[in-house]
């Protein structure tokens, strides 16, 4: 993949070409011991105790500049020893759960999934320099979250009673003023809260920017967006070069962390025109055909209330005087009155009528929508960020989800801000959707629909399923423990219960987070970094 050059360094990409693509057919996921007695976990010459842990997993963390709830890292200062985990199951999400299973880590990578008797078969005891082995737990890829706006973590419930406009114009009152270095601090406490709920990769729009650098500090990976405005086809160019400014000033940041991540490409900064009703068509097209250029996602909000898809189609007062309030113009101006809006036409067919749907554009929402609209963004291989709590709490409705996926629709899940939303858990999410969809649509979505969706089709969408996504060997060590609840089962129970049932619905909490190998959240706090 060709990396943007906007000025001295500008290091991020979706470096599909250097990272190690997933070794196919090497994960070993089929176990052949499931069945395996708790003796014989407890005996293993290689597994045979459990580090000492805290059950009570820390929720939330200080917004203060010098707040650090913190564990050593003792345990991944060698990166070039192997480190091995064992859980009751794993998830690999590519490939059937495994009962009793250990997955080993070898620096940066995944060497291999097994289940303990395969395990036990490869190993000699002296191959693993250190190993955790959680007991009632899963293990499964870090989860990936597709739409977020940490820059408003701190205005957590903020507003909830508004409709949707009157919130945003709210919104925007409240965080217009602030300084770079209170979104940093609003951005970093979203980051942290995220990390707690087994978020390995965030997928952030943010204006400020200040989200690439709390990711880096916080140790997560990212693909943040740097939102793009501009209702005027004759000031694009203006606006594209003010975007391209904003863009260098933060792929040059002299912030260690940030410097650190984009050598490292844990962060990838791309563009995200912000919707179809403040951004115009020429513009769109030039962040369009940029990112393309760069093998890079296009992130965008599309249908995600009525008013929005009203004014497209031929007006709404209240989107005209909101308009009016956040560009400053008055109401009755020409500008907020675009030759290409009042045409008739949803969202999804303005931009496919400027040629602006493609495989890069995650789109968000998507409530509003037809099964017109649905075939052409299957045609277009369009992805969607699904945000149901958020679309409920500000009164959008819900996106018929259960018929997208019947038409082929790639989705993955987002949470949306704290301003919006309940908390940044896609366990909280995908439980709210599953029950949602039953609810609305009479639809009997699978839990593992969902589990794949937060994991491996998430990365997909992304055009990062060669790197993350799913437990294989050669891939990213990207990984999330969830402790599950001590229930009176007996063995063979425990056995015949689903995994993906159990972490949605099954009072599973994080326990460990890690991201290439490294802990991000360590005995449920947040761990030191080297």
């Amino acid at each position: 993949m060709t990396t943007p050059k906007t000025g001295a360094t500008a290091l991020f990409a979706l470096a599909s070409s250097n990272f190690l693509h997933a070794v196919e057919g090497n994960s070993n996921t089929t176990p052949d011991n499931a069945g395996a007695a708790p003796n014989q976990c407890q005996t293993s010459t290689k597994l045979g105790h459990a580090f000492a842990r805290e059950d009570n997993i820390q929720q939330e963390v200080g917004l203060l500049p010098g707040f650090q709830e913190s564990v050593s890292r003792d345990r991944r200062k060698n990166m070039d020893a192997k480190l091995c985990l064992a859980a009751r199951w794993a998830i690999p999400v590519v490939g059937e759960p495994i009962y009793d299973a250990v997955v080993v880590i070898d620096g940066e990578i995944i060497e291999g999934v097994y289940s303990r008797a395969q395990f036990n078969s490869v190993y000699d005891s002296t191959d693993i320099a250190s190993t955790e082995d959680y007991k009632e737990a899963v293990i499964m890829p870090g989860l990936i979250n597709m739409h977020s706006h940490l820059d408003y973590s701190a205005l957590r419930a903020f507003a909830t009673d508004l409709p949707f406009f009157k919130w945003i114009e709210a919104l925007v009152s409240r965080s217009r003023d602030w300084p770079p270095e209170r979104f940093y601090q609003s951005a970093l406490y979203g980051a942290r809260l995220a990390a707690f709920t087994g978020t390995s990769t965030i997928v952030d729009s943010t204006y400020s920017g200040q989200a690439a650098r709390a990711l880096a500090q916080v140790g997560l990976r990212g693909v943040v967006a740097l939102e793009l405005f501009g209702l005027s086809d004759s000031q694009a160019e203006a606006s594209w070069n003010a975007w391209l400014k904003r863009f260098e000033e933060i792929s040059e940041s002299d912030d260690e962390d940030l410097r650190r991540a984009f050598e490292g490409q844990l962060i990838t900064l791309t563009v995200s025109p912000h919707a179809p009703y403040t951004v115009c068509p020429s513009l769109w097209l030039k962040a369009t055909d940029w990112a393309k250029k760069f093998n890079l996602p296009v992130l965008a909000h599309v249908s995600e209330s009525e008013l929005e898809c009203q004014w497209l189609a031929g007006g709404s007062e209240e989107v005209s005087k909101f308009l009016s309030f956040s560009m400053r113009e008055d109401v009755h101006s020409e500008k907020l009155k675009p030759c290409w809006a009042g045409r008739g036409l949803s969202p999804v067919k303005h931009l496919k009528n400027y040629g602006l749907l493609n495989e890069y554009l995650i789109a968000a929402h998507l409530v509003h929508v037809d099964d017109d609209d649905l075939a052409i963004l299957v045609e277009n291989q369009v992805k969607m960020a699904h945000c149901p709590r958020s679309n409920a709490r500000l009164g959008n409705g819900l996106a018929p989800l259960a018929k997208m996926i019947d038409r082929g629709l790639q989705f993955g899940m987002g949470t949306d801000s704290l301003a919006s939303t309940d908390d940044l858990s896609l366990i909280a999410e995908s439980q709210f959707a599953l029950n949602a969809h039953k609810l609305k649509e009479g639809a009997d979505i699978p839990a593992r629909k969902f589990v794949e969706a937060l994991t491996i089709d998430a990365a997909r969408a992304l055009k990062m399923d060669h790197q993350i996504g799913s437990l294989q060997a050669g891939k990213r060590a990207d990984i999330a423990v969830f402790a599950l609840p001590e229930a009176p089962l007996s063995e063979s129970d425990r056995e015949a219960l689903s995994p993906y049932n159990l972490l949605l619905s099954g009072g599973a909490r994080l326990r460990d987070l890690l991201v290439d190998g490294e802990f991000v959240v360590a005995e449920g706090k947040l761990a030191v970094r080297s």
